[in-house]
């Protein structure tokens, strides 16, 4: 498992596009500081002004771009590779095709937690050349949050992994960018009829995006539908592998 983990990581590298999102992520939490800066723009958004700039950076980045990254990794990683029918090519060496989907997940659960951690971090270098240690007044409420956002991350990287395992690349980007807008509009406007089946929801849920509360009961909510959700990707998964004509 180790030696396919490392295949995975090596193909990321040459491909080049984590360096890609982190280029685009930083440039983007830089320009949105600035813009906090100027005449103005504190007054207009005074919530997200030092101890909330990091949370706005976050909320930025789960509404699509993050999603929206790892549906790429998926459709890079799995759609290209099973189209081409390159998973064919480990079998010959007696790794069986369960293996190989599960060092394929790994290594995209890993890449979606490098790339929320490196949001995190740089937001939170940002924040701090602004408005110094004003950044860190509400850390604890922001750790929590961040801490419960790692379970829908979890969540979304099996999804895209199993829809990924029926499409082809331009297919896959397709259907995750036209899934993603969609659901950005359920969650956002019909919180209260999504919350107890979309797990997609908890992303706006516990990101606190649009100024959403956090109670034990969302908190509770979110977990179960996540570990429902997570469980029984986890068996489409391992079905559709299972019975995949390659």
């Amino acid at each position: 498992m180790t030696d396919l983990l490392k295949i995975q990581f090596k193909r990321l590298n040459q491909l080049k596009l984590v360096y890609l999102y982190a280029a685009v992520m930083a440039a983007y939490i830089l320009s949105n500081g600035i813009s906090f800066m100027k005449e103005g723009a504190e007054e207009a958004r005074g919530y997200y002004v030092g101890g909330m700039f990091v949370s706005d950076c976050i909320c930025c980045y789960i509404d699509i771009v993050g999603p929206l990254f790892l549906a790429l990794i998926c459709a890079v990683l799995i759609s290209s590779e099973r189209t081409a029918g390159m998973f064919k090519q480990p079998l010959l060496t007696g790794i069986s095709k369960m293996e190989l989907i599960m060092a394929k997940t790994m290594s995209v659960i890993t890449v979606a937690f490098a790339c929320f951690l490196f949001t995190i971090l740089f937001s939170a270098v940002v924040g701090c050349f602004f408005w110094g240690n004003e950044v860190f007044e509400n850390a604890s409420e922001c750790l929590l949050r961040f801490l419960l956002l790692a379970l829908p991350h979890i969540t979304i990287s099996l999804f895209w992994v199993f829809l990924s395992l029926y499409m082809n690349l331009p297919g896959m980007l397709c259907a995750s960018l036209i899934i993603l807008l969609i659901n950005n509009l359920f969650s956002q406007f019909f919180g209260k009829y999504v919350w107890a089946v979309d797990f997609m929801y908890y992303f706006y849920a516990f990101s606190g995006y649009n100024g959403m509360g956090l109670d034990k009961g969302v908190m509770m909510a979110g977990v179960i539908v996540n570990g429902i959700t997570g469980f029984l990707l986890l068996w489409l998964i391992g079905r559709r592998m299972k019975y995949m004509v390659l």
